[in-house]
């Protein structure tokens, strides 16, 4: 009877052992980041690569590929170098934004243009005042990003988004 008693205990103990190293996990799990990769043609000559980087369903940073191929429309008239300073000339948006990195290149007839975006609270206002975020109030009232929202921006655009 004792010995029945000893394994009733050892077999609870276990149980309650395997249930708290399942919600450990699942705890630790949930709180990682994570990367979801968005891409799709926009038109003719654009493609878009869009890196969402995440954690517990907020958006920490995004990671944006606009790749122009002007193969087909490459001439002595309209060199790449002009496609290039159109591109520059047009995409001064983020120049000077705190929390916003963006460069341009050129790579055989492609132009990359990259940007890669920072939503930590200390650039916040900036990101607000420039307009890539949107408040209903102060930029104090952004708690986080959504990632749910993001996404489905991403997929409005007619991106294609899967978890990396």
């Amino acid at each position: 009877m004792e010995n029945k008693k000893k394994k009733i205990k050892v077999l609870i103990i276990g149980i309650i052992f395997i249930v708290l190293i399942g919600g450990i996990v699942f705890y630790l799990t949930s709180h990682l980041t994570k990367t979801t990769i968005c891409k799709g043609n926009l038109d003719m000559i654009t493609t878009e690569k869009v890196e969402v980087i995440s954690s517990d369903e907020k958006v920490k940073e995004t990671k944006t590929q606009v790749t122009y191929d002007y193969s087909d429309y490459i001439s002595d008239t309209y060199p790449i170098s002009y496609y290039k300073d159109y591109i520059k000339n047009s995409n001064n948006f983020y120049k000077g934004v705190n929390g916003v990195k963006a460069s341009l290149k050129v790579k055989g007839n492609k132009v990359i243009y990259t940007v890669d975006i920072q939503y930590d609270n200390e650039y916040m206002k900036d990101l607000v005042d420039a307009g890539l975020v949107r408040t209903n109030g102060s930029y104090k009232d952004i708690e986080y990003i959504s990632l749910k929202d993001t996404l489905k921006n991403q997929k409005n655009a007619g991106l294609t988004c899967k978890e990396k």
